[in-house]
């Protein structure tokens, strides 16, 4: 994926990604079908419904045992939104794309604000997932390549002791002509 040798990985790193975190097949299924009903439609690869599961799961090893309990359980819940809304007797495992994106959206509008931050922490995490994508990149012509290298060369520079010059600031302030 990544050819760049500045961008790959150096052994005295000491970092390694966690292990995706064990859940049930049921909650499993109510994972997938909250990515697919959240995740854009298009681009999309054969995998990325799993994908973006997965790197779920590996971001919940990262939380305290009991947020990613109420996590879980907040996906649970939604999943039986249709029913505690009165809008149907099925969960979203049950219904298609296009029927459970309609319920998760009337979610995000709800008048009661406990029921609208419901949809926070999935939203930020697949979302954030699947942007992380090679090919959502290329689909909004987004390339970070260049960018990370010039943050990582810096930083090489800067810890062997030369001082970033005012260019090489992430945050510019603007220039006001005299």
């Amino acid at each position: 994926m990544v050819t760049s040798p500045v961008l790959q990985r150096h052994p005295e790193d000491s970092w390694a990604l966690a292990a995706p975190r064990t859940v049930s097949p049921r909650t499993r299924r109510v994972l997938l079908a909250l990515a697919d009903a959240i995740i854009p439609t298009s681009p999309r690869t054969e995998t990325t419904l799993t994908d973006v599961t997965r790197h779920a799961l590996v971001c919940l090893q990262y939380m305290p045992r009991s947020s990613a309990i109420v996590f879980l359980a907040g996906m649970r819940l939604l999943n039986w939104s249709p029913l505690w809304r009165l809008r149907g007797v099925r969960p979203l495992t049950r219904l298609s794309r296009d029927e459970a994106r309609r319920h998760l959206l009337a979610v995000t509008r709800s008048r009661w604000l406990p029921v609208r931050l419901l949809m926070y922490g999935p939203l930020g995490l697949f979302m954030s997932t699947y942007f992380d994508q090679d090919y959502a990149h290329r689909s909004i012509n987004y390339d970070p390549v260049p960018f990370i290298e010039g943050r990582i060369e810096l930083r090489r520079k800067w810890v062997e002791g030369e001082e970033p010059g005012t260019d090489q600031e992430i945050h510019h302030l603007p220039v006001v002509p005299p």
